[in-house]
């Protein structure tokens, strides 16, 4: 973690990473404030706010969607869109960072370059972790389909079900937790090893994460608290703050811009985390 808080503290003469990163997160605010929040709220409101029954809605509505085909052909377009703005986006944001950290001087144009060599691999990598992130979310709600029957007819007064419902909600929160630890680790492990080998990137970044498996689950799991906190607050704050008048202003100040700021931070400092620890995977290897 020191060699981290140097890197950050080196970061703050590189303006040009951040803005790029900023950039990258001032669109996903926007989507995530014109679209992702009122979906949110509009399920809230449908299924009257308890949890649970949030969670069977969505269920039920997204295995309602995969059984249409014009759906399906829809959603995969949509993929493909987002793959290729991703892989466009993230080949120059990571062509930076990787090169920052990897005490390379810096070069002109240097998002460009790293567009040029890496968005093909790029967006391809981005279809295929969009397409399994959305097959393994469906797949861990599904897994979660039994306990939550089971806590949902416990807490509708069955008190005879309690060891049952405290065995179903353990084994599931453990399965959940592990599997998207897993998934999410693997994942992100597959990028910073397009930028430093030339092939075998899903096999390389998985042998780094193994690696230092531990120590990355740590580092997900305060990555998680603080975003989740964060998510929270942003979403209580939409639903009480006023969409007219002069307090609209703080409203969009807090949702948009602060909302914006604090994101950008939490991206660049999880980038700078999984390229450094993939680093000193590739600096042990090749020594």
């Amino acid at each position: 973690m020191n060699s981290m808080a140097v890197s950050i503290k080196k970061l703050v003469n590189r303006g040009d990473i951040i803005i790029a990163f900023g950039i990258v997160v001032f669109l996903y605010c926007f989507i995530e404030y014109n679209f992702i929040f009122p979906v949110i709220l509009g399920v809230t409101s449908i299924s009257g706010g308890n949890v649970l029954d949030n969670i069977m809605h969505i269920i039920q509505l997204i295995l309602g969607l995969i059984s249409n085909i014009k759906y399906m052909l829809y959603g995969g377009l949509a993929i493909l869109v987002v793959a290729l703005l991703c892989g466009f986006v993230l080949s120059g944001c990571f062509y930076k960072m990787n090169n920052f950290l990897s005490n390379r001087k810096k070069m002109k144009a240097e998002f460009l370059k790293g567009v040029q060599k890496h968005f093909f691999r790029l967006s391809l990598i981005s279809f295929e972790v969009i397409l399994f992130s959305i097959l393994f979310i469906i797949f861990m709600m599904i897994v979660a389909v039994p306990a939550i029957a089971v806590t949902r007819s416990f807490l509708g007064g069955k008190t005879e079900l309690l060891a049952l419902t405290i065995l179903f909600d353990v084994i599931t929160l453990l399965v959940l937790f592990f599997g998207f630890m897993f998934f999410r680790i693997y994942m992100t492990f597959w990028y910073p090893a397009v930028f430093n080998f030339k092939d075998s990137f899903f096999s390389i970044g998985k042998y780094a994460a193994d690696t230092y498996f531990w120590k990355n689950v740590v580092m997900f799991l305060k990555f998680d608290i603080a975003f989740i906190l964060f998510e929270f607050l942003m979403i209580y704050l939409n639903s009480v703050l006023p969409v007219s008048g002069a307090a609209v202003f703080l409203r969009v100040l807090l949702l948009f811009f602060v909302n914006w700021v604090v994101k950008t931070l939490f991206f660049i400092v999880i980038t700078m985390f999984i390229f450094s620890v993939f680093l000193k995977f590739k600096k042990k290897i090749t020594q």
